[in-house]
């Protein structure tokens, strides 16, 4: 069982759960955590990292939503299997997050939506696309 090197940081202003989601999913997308892999329990976790057990299965939890990672009764919590389908799932769900909220802030900051389009326009071809 890998031990999850997994950084929760109080100045963030993130909740530790979102904090554990987003390290764990960023692990599980980059193969640190291999597919089949097992976790540590919920319980080890919590030690582990200094926080209250409802922290981390509530992490365990929209983890498993996700598809990324599977309990299995008895057995334990391991990587899911089919992690890639899952994983680019998660992937395009926190792209659109992002996405929407720099418009959110670029509207907030005065720019109209035609100007915002510009800017997407803009980057997209200057980028050529690429996924740098």
């Amino acid at each position: 069982m890998p031990t999850l090197d997994l950084h929760l940081s109080n100045a963030s202003g993130v909740p530790f759960y979102r904090q554990i989601i987003d390290q764990m999913a960023d692990m599980v997308r980059a193969g640190t955590l291999q597919p089949g892999s097992r976790l540590a329990s919920v319980r080890e976790l919590a030690l582990q990292l200094q926080v209250s057990l409802i922290t981390v299965r509530r992490a365990y939890a929209d983890l498993e939503a996700a598809g990324l990672i599977v309990r299995r009764q008895g057995q334990g919590t391991f990587v899911a299997t089919d992690v890639g389908q899952a994983a680019a799932k998660q992937a395009r769900h926190d792209a659109q997050t992002a996405l929407e909220q720099a418009i959110d802030r670029a509207r907030q900051l005065g720019l109209e939506e035609n100007e915002i389009t510009t800017i997407i326009t803009n980057h997209m071809s200057t980028t050529g696309g690429s996924h740098d």
